[in-house]
């Protein structure tokens, strides 16, 4: 996750030039990342507009944290990193400032954090688009960045990959959307330290183009990362780095489904229904959520190595008695 605090900063100095990208309007800002086809590319985090200790995001849900200055838009794991996903520019505009050459690595210690400390934003970039408005975009992978300051770069142009460089727990893109120095949410045109607005995305009247916000689900409901089979045990740590595990054979040691999902509520669980050959192989429904998750894996299944045949996967998160995510997934064992 960014922990952004302070913009991008080079050689000690904040690099400042002149806007001269013409502006006859305010912009309409598209999605910040190519996401691959058949890949999953959800929003983790969005603008914190609490101004106090608290966190609440647009909607006053719990999709933030305290402090957060920008809208988080993820992917699976650190193999999207490697494979390599673009980032572009939401609008047109003017490279202000620069920075790469940080590693990209996950932050789980409190070392890692302190190795970041003043650079949390890792890698990235900021856009100048006129009329006091700007992005800046962190975490970006090492190397990727193909832009100079002083680049004139056009709405959809490459501007490097997604990566996890700086204060990242996982692989996503943060961008913060600014207006005269002031950070706004893009999906509802809220300023931080606004007060937060219930309604849906429908009701949603920010600052992104149309194709933008049709990519935009509902703020309160979770998202499935990834569901199927593994042959052991399941963890985030585990899938954030490597992702989706390989399903298991007749000669592994065990069978597992799993389900794998961000932005959970207090009070949601999980169901997983294993079937063989139309049997139930396995069954559990997990406790409530104590609190809500940014990320939870769930998963069921036996030890041993599973006999050959057709298994069926069918798992779903559940609120308030009603399923309103359901995955399933098919596998053969020969």
């Amino acid at each position: 996750m960014s922990l952004l605090s302070r913009p991008l900063r080079l050689a000690g100095l904040m690099l400042a030039l002149t806007p001269v990208w013409p502006v006859s309007a305010e912009p309409l800002f598209g999605l910040p990342l190519v996401c691959p086809t058949g890949s999953e590319c959800p929003i983790q985090q969005f603008v914190d507009l609490d101004p106090g200790s608290g966190a609440r995001d647009p909607w006053c849900g719990t999709k933030t944290y305290d402090g957060h200055k920008g809208t988080d838009f993820r992917v699976l794991s650190m193999q999207d990193v490697a494979r390599g996903v673009d980032v572009v520019a939401m609008a047109d505009g003017v490279v202000k400032a620069t920075r790469d050459g940080m590693a990209d690595r996950l932050v789980l210690t409190d070392e890692d954090r302190q190795a970041v400390s003043s650079r949390e934003c890792g890698n990235g970039l900021i856009l100048d688009h006129g009329g006091g408005y700007e992005t800046q975009y962190c975490h970006m992978r090492a190397g990727s960045l193909r832009l100079e300051t002083g680049t004139t770069v056009r709405k959809g142009d490459v501007l490097g990959l997604v990566g996890a460089s700086g204060m990242a727990q996982f692989p996503h893109v943060h961008v913060t959307l600014r207006r005269n120095g002031k950070v706004i949410d893009p999906y509802t045109g809220l300023q931080q330290g606004q007060a937060c607005a219930v309604h849906d995305a429908a009701g949603a009247s920010g600052l992104l183009d149309a194709d933008a916000m049709a990519a935009f689900t509902a703020p309160d409901q979770p998202a499935v990362l990834s569901a199927g089979f593994a042959a052991g045990a399941v963890n985030g740590n585990q899938l954030v780095e490597t992702g989706p595990p390989k399903p298991p054979g007749i000669r592994s040691q065990a069978l597992v489904g799993y389900i794998w999902a961000i932005n959970l509520a207090k009070g949601d669980s999980f169901s997983l229904r294993i079937e063989k050959d139309g049997q139930v192989f396995s069954k559990q429904t997990t406790q409530p959520l104590d609190r809500s998750k940014a990320v939870y894996v769930a998963y069921a299944g036996k030890k041993g190595s599973p006999a050959a045949g057709h298994y069926r996967l069918e798992t779903a998160i559940i609120r308030q008695g009603e399923k309103i995510l359901a995955r399933s997934v098919e596998l053969d064992v020969e």
